[in-house]
């Protein structure tokens, strides 16, 4: 009988592996955006400035990797959360406060920041699950990023894309809100 325990250890093992893969593949990974230069007693307000978005869930936060436009393209689903058309993100990056002042509050800015475009955007899609399949593989999630930002056709022949996570906004104060 004693033989038998390694077996049994190994079998539970198994068994909460493909629990939590069923588990991500329902609910979807969980985000974690680091906003900088927060402003206290506000929440994703205009002048910040994204440091990072990483996979939560884990011992340590596993960052994404991504670009500054990729960024701002997955803060932007990640706050808005809704089926979007390339146009619709160049509307919000056009007059959301946060991304109309992003990053003025950063001591010395004076760059002038790229933001996504509707030319821009189907590029940036392919490339942030390009980023998100890395590291699923890192991590042997055995997820498909297309089933996390997902692209959909409306019944007009519009091309919406939507993000199907969990999302936590954290601030460098340390004050957060949740997404």
């Amino acid at each position: 009988m004693s033989n038998n325990k390694p077996f049994a250890e190994l079998v539970q093992e198994v068994d909460v592996a493909l629990a939590e893969r069923r588990h991500l593949r329902q609910r979807g990974v969980h985000l974690i955006v680091t906003h900088l230069d927060h402003v206290p007693e506000t929440l994703c307000s205009a002048g910040e400035m994204i440091g990072d978005i990483a996979l939560g869930g884990y011992p340590e936060l596993v960052s994404l990797g991504l670009t500054h436009m990729s960024h701002l393209l997955v803060d932007c689903f990640c706050r808005y959360r809704m089926p979007l058309t390339a146009m619709r993100i160049e509307e919000i990056m056009n007059t959301d406060p946060f991304y109309v002042n992003y990053a003025a509050n950063r001591v010395g800015r004076n760059q002038v920041i790229a933001r996504p475009d509707r030319d821009t955007t189907r590029v940036y899609v392919w490339r942030i699950r390009k980023q998100l399949e890395k590291v699923f593989r890192k991590l042997a999630l055995g997820l498909d990023a297309q089933h996390v930002l997902v692209s959909e056709t409306t019944e007009t022949n519009l091309l919406v894309y939507r993000l199907k996570a969990t999302v936590e906004f954290l601030h460098v104060n340390g004050s957060e809100c949740k997404g």
